[in-house]
């Protein structure tokens, strides 16, 4: 009975549907148990999902299902993953629950965002109803598939937010590594930041933001947490000896080239396949949830069976990304992108992707100071994982 009750408590993680997806070696008895479980958790679940699962389609091309999209607007377009559907976007058709195969067209791209549009041929489908209330942290989201059952569900794990780097504010300092003292020694200034026009210099300690004491380069960094390009925050700096407040605009975050570690990206890949295209998001609500990546682009509901957003991404193990409704709503208010050179666009950037171990064409890895600046991107994303992590450790004890 301890081992049944084992397993029913591993089918409540979230997005585990069905027990071979997630337990092993299962017991014939065991896995009747689980199971059974599973069917009964459907089906509780899927009276919320009966609206959405009206406006969410499976995208296919030839014989290969690339996505799921959300009906929009009138009905004539649909909503989904660009990076999926950019693979092969000839012969694309949509197949809704109980319909045959539509032929569709790309109308056009949102490529920040990896969205794509579509548009149906002959009559209309059903346009998905959004709810603009913005989900609490830690409650509950199901993703459906066409046919009205669960594609995966999950809890908030992070409100809304901004992921890509260059709209997040920049400060300009490099921090000394090892510095045991209290505050942040500067090692370095980047060329252009507002630290810079500040006349912040090497050798001096940052010990506040604003009245917030700093105690090492993570506290400097929680501190400008929400504080957006543009604003101007005031330092209390120690230049030998000597304290001063100091007054520093802020910028935008430098784009850095990626140079993504083998680390990293085994570490995302852990417990499935993820999505290509997973961060840089400008409206982003983190879950727990894992869809597959050919089932992102569907709506996502509330236990009220209300549409709150779309599925974004898989990111990892343990994240996906949604675009909350009021966020769709805006974008659709913005024309698409010219398909064609989003196409040839995406072309470019997979010609630079450098092999395994190899310097990227035409371009030779940095050394010292500046690869170290190249690498800043993934090291934030590598740590906000490990931090997921023993937090999630910490939970459990």
């Amino acid at each position: 009975m301890k081992s049944i009750g084992y397993l029913l408590a591993a089918l409540l993680v979230p997005g585990a549907l069905h027990a071979e997806d997630d337990i092993p070696l299962l017991r014939p008895e065991e896995r009747q148990a689980v199971d059974q479980q599973a069917d009964e958790f459907n089906n509780a679940v899927m009276p919320a999902l009966t609206d959405a699962a009206k406006s969410t389609v499976r995208v296919w091309s030839g014989t290969r299902r690339m996505s799921y999209g959300t009906v929009v607007g009138d009905g004539s377009k649909i909503l989904t993953k660009w990076s999926e559907v950019a693979r092969t976007p000839g012969n694309l058709r949509v197949e809704a629950a109980g319909a045959e195969l539509r032929a569709v067209k790309l109308a056009g791209v949102y490529e920040d965002e990896d969205l794509a549009l579509l548009e149906i041929q002959g009559r209309p489908l059903v346009p998905v109803k959004w709810t603009f209330e913005q989900p609490r942290l830690g409650s509950f989201m199901i993703a459906p598939q066409p046919d009205g059952r669960p594609a995966a569900f999950g809890v908030v794990s992070v409100p809304e937010r901004n992921l890509r780097d260059t709209d997040q504010s920049f400060l300009g300092v490099i921090g000394t590594p090892g510095f045991a003292g209290p505050g942040v020694k500067i090692k370095a200034i980047a060329e252009g930041s507002g630290a810079a026009a500040a006349g912040l210099k090497p050798g001096s300690v940052i010990l506040r933001v604003g009245e917030r004491p700093i105690s090492g380069l993570l506290e400097l960094r929680n501190a400008l947490t929400g504080v957006q390009p543009g604003e101007k925050i005031s330092l209390l700096v120690d230049s030998g000896g000597a304290k001063d407040r100091v007054e520093v605009l802020l910028g935008n975050r430098p784009k850095l080239p990626q140079f993504s570690g083998d680390r990293l990206q085994q570490m995302e890949r852990m417990g499935g396949p993820i999505s290509d295209v997973r961060d840089s998001f400008t409206h982003a609500i983190q879950t727990d949830m894992r869809p597959k990546p050919n089932q992102i682009g569907g709506p996502v509901v509330d236990l009220k069976g209300r549409a709150i957003g779309i599925t974004m991404a898989r990111a990892d193990r343990t994240r996906s990304f949604v675009m909350p409704a009021a966020a769709v709503a805006e974008l659709l208010k913005k024309p698409a992108g010219d398909p064609t050179i989003a196409q040839v666009r995406q072309a470019d950037e997979d010609a630079r992707v450098p092999t395994r171990g190899a310097a990227p064409q035409g371009r030779t890895m940095p050394g010292g100071e500046e690869r170290m600046r190249r690498h800043l991107s993934d090291m934030r994303r590598l740590m906000e994982y490990m931090q997921e992590e023993m937090q999630g450790l910490e939970e459990q004890r």
